[in-house]
């Protein structure tokens, strides 16, 4: 038996069916949601298309998800689990410039697929104003969504300020960054970047990956940061 196969048997077996019926039917919404982005704008889109690709009832949606919006709120949950995945495999995690890195270069190279996913999503988060209720991914979910990734229960999925908050801390942990940092500033300066460069780096027709770096760089050089490549 291949290891893929072992670990969807270990899916199977491990998760009751509640949970796994659970799992498959959010990740099903969600990336019904992906597809759809690829091709419309948010606010075009109804959620009995989503309904339509995703395989179920109107009415089921709404045992999973409150509203449409709370789609993007999970895929960005899914989206920061890939990014620590990205940084762990590449061996980018143990460093806060490093975790940097990962965040930018992984959003960067998955937005090549479909550029529109990426500023909807931005779209999005720029117009919200209501608190929208943030659904925890289950320990099922993630071992659907990686499951060859040892430990991947454990793996955070905090989002944008959660992986900047992460990386400015192992940075004043392992001296990479001045302890007299003025720390909250510049994790807004970090998030500035994450959500501004993308917008004029499609504006311009500019390579996202090359800019975010080249931005990030100067910003942590900025702050009299250290980088060990």
């Amino acid at each position: 038996m291949s290891p893929y196969l072992e670990k969807k048997s270990e899916f199977l077996t491990r998760f009751p069916l509640k949970d796994r019926k659970f799992a498959k039917t959010r990740t099903n919404l969600t990336f019904a949601l992906l597809t759809e982005l690829e091709s419309k704008p948010l606010e075009t889109i109804k959620i009995k298309d989503l309904c339509e690709i995703a395989e179920v009832s109107e009415p089921t949606f709404y045992n999973y998800f409150p509203e449409k919006g709370d789609l993007i709120l999970h895929y960005i949950q899914i989206w920061s689990l890939q990014v620590s995945v990205f940084a762990k495999e590449k061996k980018l995690s143990e460093s806060g410039w490093g975790m940097l890195s990962a965040l930018f270069r992984y959003t960067a190279k998955e937005s090549k697929k479909n550029p529109r996913v990426l500023l909807e999503i931005i779209s999005f988060q720029a117009k919200n104003k209501k608190t929208l209720q943030e659904l925890k991914l289950t320990a099922a979910e993630r071992v659907l969504l990686f499951p060859n990734f040892a430990g991947i229960e454990e793996v955070a999925a905090d989002g944008v300020e959660g992986i900047i908050q992460k990386a400015l801390s192992t940075a004043l942990e392992n001296g990479e960054l001045p302890a007299t940092t003025q720390w909250k500033s510049f994790a807004l300066a970090l998030a500035s970047c994450f959500f501004g460069v993308p917008v004029i780096a499609f504006q311009l027709n500019q390579n996202l990956e090359k800019l975010w770096l080249e931005s990030l760089r100067y910003l942590w050089l900025g702050a009299g940061g250290k980088i060990n490549e």
